[in-house]
């Protein structure tokens, strides 16, 4: 039987975290283990298996909680009886934790955006939980076909990838926990975009309506903020209709 060379990665990936990793950060995992975890950044990405935020932000073991599912969307919340594996994530994250930052880390090539993109033409579209779970985002890609139909293709799934960030933003601002902790100034939420074609990060910024450049010479600007809470919901909304206003005027 021909080795499954995919699944030993993973064994031998474990043998050398046990012998050469894990000895030289004991301390870090006997703190982490005897007093627990306090991360204090919460990112919500894509199952993506080219974007992993602690390697994109080489994060140590503690430093981020993270949860991860197709698309990296949010839905809005929805207090019922249903399973809500991403909605509960946030609220341990945010209650219980207390993160002080909220990143939602949307993606460049996103196959979840693009089964969107293509709707029932997509080979996804038929997937028993895939194409419903992906049409939280549809706000995102109406606002932009509305606005851009007549750009390159190239150019329209960038512009809904980016925006599927800010259609998660707003559906955060409807969990009354999370913008309780904003509204105390003890919580940010932050929109950011990954190009993994060219290794480069983009931070929304709610002034201008465009993904900037994260340089690392300047912290980001939240997305949302204590001071730019008032009429929370309703001034989430409007980034993407901003973002898209911009999009369409620079393309």
């Amino acid at each position: 039987m021909e080795k499954d060379v995919a699944f030993q990665r993973l064994v031998d990936g474990f043998t050398e975290f046990r012998t050469q990793y894990y000895p030289q950060h004991r301390e870090l995992y006997e703190k982490l283990a005897s007093e627990g975890q306090a991360p204090k950044i919460l990112i919500i990405g894509c199952s993506d298996a080219r974007v992993d935020p602690a390697i994109l932000t080489q994060t140590k073991p503690g430093d981020l909680f993270v949860i991860r599912n197709v698309g990296a969307i949010v839905p809005p919340s929805q207090r019922d009886h249903q399973f809500h594996g991403t909605s509960s994530g946030i609220e341990f994250a945010v209650r219980a934790l207390e993160v002080e930052h909220v990143v939602v880390l949307g993606h460049a090539l996103c196959g979840a955006l693009g089964a969107l993109i293509e709707g029932r033409d997509s080979p996804l579209a038929h997937y028993d939980f895939l194409f419903n779970w992906v049409r939280i985002a549809q706000p995102a890609k109406t606002a932009v076909l509305e606005a851009m139909g007549q750009a390159p293709i190239d150019v329209r799934r960038r512009a809904i990838e980016q925006a599927s960030v800010l259609n998660t933003i707003a559906n955060l601002m409807t969990f009354d926990w999370l913008v309780e902790r904003v509204r105390a100034g003890k919580l940010s939420v932050h929109g950011w975009y990954f190009d993994l074609t060219v290794a480069q990060l983009w931070a929304f910024d709610s002034a201008s309506g465009k993904f900037r450049e994260v340089d690392g010479n300047k912290l980001p600007i939240a997305a949302v903020s204590e001071a730019q809470v008032t009429n929370d919901i309703e001034r989430a909304r409007s980034y993407l209709p901003h973002f898209v206003s911009v999009a369409k005027a620079g393309f």
